[in-house]
């Protein structure tokens, strides 16, 4: 037990060491930086036809490695950048910053479940979940993450044990009545959830190599 906790506070270690090369910006005060949004001291018209440019598929915070990180940091977030399905876009950067500042806090995060249950459920990133349409814009193949948990969500309705009395085609239209906003949320969480388990494997091999 000694050797495991150890070992993730050195995961631990290297999280504190990453989280410094990563480069935060707020997607506002980009825009405002750039002219698409006035000043916050003015009261003045904006081009919307632009600011949605922005808006559609980005994150609120736009998340990079800084150009001086050293080359281990882009091991530490090869599966960021591909991981078979998904390459790097803002939504995973911003999952990798979230995912990084979570296991310097609390220690690795190796199911990538308290990432997900963050993303889920933490009151302080309800903007997020709003933007949730935003993740799935970013990249169609997302599409596919959203479909998987629609397919869970109509087993469960075929299961006729689920609402006895009730055609297949009831349950159905009655499980997924409300659920959709919910489910590419939670898709988006498990996307995240996948980042943080990906990038803790990086940490623990770089961790027990000492």
């Amino acid at each position: 037990m000694e050797r495991d906790l150890d070992l993730d506070d050195q995961i631990r270690g290297v999280a504190m060491a990453v989280r410094h090369w990563f480069d935060v910006r707020d997607l506002e005060t980009l825009q405002r930086n750039v002219g698409i949004l006035p000043a916050r001291d003015r009261k003045a018209a904006y081009d919307k036809h632009l600011r949605v440019l922005t808006v559609s598929a980005l994150p609120p915070q736009v998340v990079r490695m800084r150009a001086d990180a050293p080359m281990v940091t882009l091991h530490y977030m090869q599966d960021v950048y591909d991981d078979g399905m998904l390459r790097a876009d803002a939504w995973r950067w911003w999952f990798a910053w979230v995912a990084v500042e979570l296991i310097a806090r609390l220690g690795p995060d190796r199911d990538g479940s308290r990432t997900r249950r963050f993303v889920l459920d933490d009151p302080s990133i309800d903007s997020i979940r709003t933007a949730a349409p935003r993740w799935l814009a970013a990249n169609p193949l997302r599409l596919q993450l959203v479909e998987r948990r629609l397919g869970e969500l109509v087993d469960r309705a075929a299961d006729p044990t689920s609402s006895p009395g009730r055609t297949i085609e009831e349950r159905v239209r009655g499980m997924l009545a409300g659920h959709l906003a919910r489910t590419v949320v939670d898709a988006m969480a498990g996307e995240a959830g996948e980042v943080a388990a990906a990038i803790t494997r990086r940490f623990d091999e770089r961790a027990r190599r000492g």
